[in-house]
């Protein structure tokens, strides 16, 4: 997955790896120049994590596609790389959200729909609260409207909304939001959120 180098390097924001002890966190930092934060249960390293650009893959995954060969791509976000004039790709110390590399994949390909599979059954205001609304359907004003007042959180729903918006701004017609076992139904119109424009 295509990054921008500079993206790469801003600060690192994206867990990674094994929850450690601040004693291992700090000594491995110190020995292999990590950043690392505090996390739930222990300390972690964190890395940066680019807007993915381009699939690299994406013309052999299309022919693929266009076979009926059912492909399996851009898994856990994809590898990040940029393009060096004189290397050629080069790989990059970081993490790409698989959201927004599917919505990437999904452009690059031309599709229609985006569906995004999780473990909530759609896309809510207020969630977790008793006044929490399940919303069926948004336009992408609504969701940048949902998305700038910091309510989906920006390590759980904010990501898979930004790229639900991204994918219909960059010509899909829906991208939809749904619990893992109802990717049919979201398909068939009767569960998770839509988004169109």
């Amino acid at each position: 997955v295509e990054v921008d180098p500079a993206e790469a390097r801003r600060e690192p924001t994206k867990p990674i790896g094994r929850v450690m002890d601040e004693a291992t966190a700090r000594s491995l930092a110190a020995e292999l120049g990590w950043s690392i934060r505090e996390t739930d249960g222990g300390w972690r390293r964190v890395v940066p994590s680019p807007q993915p650009r381009r699939i690299v893959e994406a013309p052999q995954i299309r022919r693929l596609v266009d076979e009926g060969t059912i492909v399996i791509a851009a898994g856990g976000g994809g590898t990040p790389v940029y393009r060096d004039a004189r290397l050629g790709l080069e790989g990059v110390d970081a993490v790409i959200d698989k959201d927004r590399a599917a919505a990437v994949l999904g452009t690059n390909l031309g599709a229609s729909a985006l569906l995004i599979l999780t473990n909530v059954d759609g896309v809510y205001r207020g969630f977790g609260t008793p006044a929490q609304e399940s919303l069926r359907f948004l336009s992408v004003g609504d969701a940048e409207t949902l998305i700038a007042s910091g309510e989906l959180g920006s390590g759980s729903m904010g990501p898979k909304v930004e790229a639900a918006v991204s994918f219909v701004k960059d010509g899909g017609d829906v991208a939809i939001i749904a619990r893992l076992d109802q990717g049919l139904e979201a398909v068939q119109g009767t569960a998770g959120t839509a988004i169109r424009a």
